[in-house]
């Protein structure tokens, strides 16, 4: 018997398939330019932009004190004169903002009384130079030098806008009791005088204190510096420090030639 030998065709083994070809990349197509002409009308100088709101805080940080119309304040002083009566005033003050200045007018009343050191000069046969009670009208500048926003103390205070400034100021006295007994034309010239005429000195012999010799000025000029505190709801304090200039002095006769006024304004912006 002869065997058999089966035989087995292998099947051919099927090709890996081929791998495709990566593709290719598209080249980056470049940016079109930035018309300028379509941003233009959106761009702003940055103090614009810092003028507009941007956003909100819980702390309010600027007041734009040039952009309001008027300024209306309380005021008060302590006069520091170069005698032993005690003067102090108050009053009310206009502040009109104009041209990066503040221009202001006030009007107060100056009151004058004894202390301990002029009763006892009242015993003597020395006098000193000052002025009785008064009305007192007051013109003045005031040109900011440096600004800002600071915080204030307690922390729980808003910020303030704060403005450093010196002042300039021109103030005229008026006694109305002095032009008693005087006919219109005597008011009119006295009213013009740099010195208060011998008529005045007259009807005011009863105004004065007893160690009181009636200084002769009738008006000068002042100088100092001072802070003006914004808040954002317009209300503002202003403490200042003003010094006499006694440029006048020759003209006026006065006996008091340097002095401090000390003073206080409290008000409202709108």
């Amino acid at each position: 018997m002869i065997p058999s030998v089966a035989l087995v065709q292998e099947e051919p083994a099927e090709p890996a398939p081929a791998e495709e070809p990566e593709a290719e990349e598209a080249p980056e197509e470049p940016e079109a330019p930035v018309d300028e002409d379509v941003l233009s009308p959106y761009r702003l100088r940055f103090d614009q932009l810092v003028e507009r709101t941007i956003g909100t805080t819980s702390r309010p940080v600027e007041f734009n004190w040039r952009r309001t119309n008027a300024q209306v304040a309380l005021t008060g002083s302590y006069l520091v004169e170069l005698n032993n009566f005690n003067s102090m005033r108050g009053g009310a003050l206009l502040r009109l903002p104009s041209g990066g200045v503040v221009v202001e007018f006030g009007l107060t009343w100056a009151a004058v009384w004894d202390s301990p050191s002029s009763r006892l000069l009242a015993l003597t046969p020395y006098r000193q130079p000052g002025h009785p009670d008064r009305a007192e009208i007051d013109v003045g500048v005031a040109v900011p030098l440096a600004e800002g926003v600071v915080t204030t103390f307690p922390r729980f205070f808003p910020a303030v806008q704060m403005v450093f400034s010196a002042y300039g100021g021109f103030r005229y006295l008026l006694y109305p009791t002095g032009f008693a007994r005087m006919s219109a034309g005597q008011v009119g010239e006295a009213i013009f005088s740099p010195t208060i005429t011998e008529l005045e000195i007259d009807n005011l012999e009863e105004e004065r204190l007893d160690a009181m010799e009636i200084d002769a000025g009738r008006y000068g000029l002042l100088a100092g510096f001072g802070n003006d505190l914004y808040f954002a709801s317009g209300f503002f304090v202003s403490p200042r420090l003003l010094v006499a200039v006694p440029i006048l002095a020759p003209a006026t006769q006065t006996e008091l030639l340097v002095w401090a006024d000390l003073s206080l304004a409290v008000g409202l912006a709108f």
